[in-house]
């Protein structure tokens, strides 16, 4: 994992909540080929408060 997989991941996780809500499928058709996908996808299982933590972690895990 880098600096810029953990922004990228971050700034993903921060589009699905703030410019795709309530239009959420359009988020997973557009990002479903990115490298970071799954790990952002499980990162929507984490609260604001962990994902600090937990973000690297997935990362590590699922690329």
């Amino acid at each position: 994992m880098n600096e810029k997989q953990l922004k990228d991941a971050y700034r993903l996780r921060y589009e699905y909540y703030n410019f795709y809500e309530n239009k959420e499928p359009k988020w997973h058709a557009r990002y479903k080929e990115h490298e970071l996908y799954q790990a952002v996808v499980k990162s929507f299982e984490y609260d604001f408060k962990e994902i600090a933590e937990k973000m690297p972690e997935l990362i590590k895990e699922y690329t």
